[in-house]
């Protein structure tokens, strides 16, 4: 009896580390492109494979840690193809901005993505733009 309870607990411990280590989390394609005034982040995924939902983070050069930017935790789709627009980054001047995705996955554990770097913004290019958008 004490075997076979040991055969059981072994083989769940087993099955809860292939679960969490091969989870196919992965991130591919991530790019970060200017678009106006907004910042485009993408990326698609490999395999979704116990995965819940996405956050991307964001920092500066001068920041130590990264902060979610996104408000609302974004969905799986089918398509594994993702995007997201950061619409509060033009208020940094000269800034070098970093984005990474958090991958939330169904067991809790968070997995991150590279990080791509974005050149310095600057905030003379960002209000011409909108100056020549109002007379559009």
């Amino acid at each position: 009896m004490n075997f076979m309870r040991y055969i059981i607990i072994l083989s769940l411990f087993i099955f809860s580390l292939l679960l969490i280590g091969f989870s196919g989390s992965r991130v591919t394609n991530l790019s970060v492109a200017t678009e106006g005034r907004d910042i485009t982040i993408s990326w698609e995924m490999l395999d979704q494979i116990g995965v819940r939902h996405f956050n991307v983070e964001r920092r500066t050069a001068d920041q130590e840690n990264f902060t979610q930017i996104n408000n609302n935790p974004i969905e799986r789709n089918d398509s594994k193809k993702y995007e997201y627009v950061d619409r509060g980054v033009y208020k940094q001047d000269n800034a070098i901005v970093f984005y990474r995705v958090a991958i939330v996955e169904i067991n809790g554990g968070v997995y991150y993505s590279d990080i791509a770097p974005l050149g310095k913004i600057s905030s003379v290019r960002r209000t011409w733009g909108s100056i020549k958008s109002m007379f559009r």
